[in-house]
């Protein structure tokens, strides 16, 4: 994504407790929406809702994870490194760090998943 959201969808993303499990969760290991829906006690809809919200705004993106049997599962990482909201000459500004993508980060990623 080559331009930030805007100020109102990072905060009603971030306001929203699913997509803040989410968020988290993916920050640490990649994970698929059915593992994610899990691990926030909520519905699978509910959880491809939240990724499609926070892919759409450039906070996760998706992956692809090979499976022992030869298929493959998409998994979400967290691409969102910092959010930062400011306060000047009276307007609010928001600023969003993004983590680096890595290629060689994703080989690792690929292999270590195998």
């Amino acid at each position: 994504m080559s331009e930030d959201p805007s100020l109102e969808t990072v905060v009603g993303l971030l306001d929203d407790e699913y997509a803040r499990t989410i968020l988290t969760a993916v920050s640490t290991e990649h994970m698929s929406a059915s593992e994610l829906a899990e691990r926030c006690d909520c519905s699978l809809p509910t959880a491809y809702r939240r990724l499609e919200r926070l892919e759409s705004a450039g906070l996760v993106s998706e992956r692809t994870r090979p499976r022992s049997d030869g298929h493959h599962d998409a998994v979400y990482t967290a691409t969102l490194d910092e959010v930062a909201i400011r306060l000047r000459e009276g307007q609010l500004r928001l600023t969003v760090e993004r983590r680096e993508d890595d290629p060689a980060g994703r080989l690792a990623d690929l292999w270590g998943d195998l």
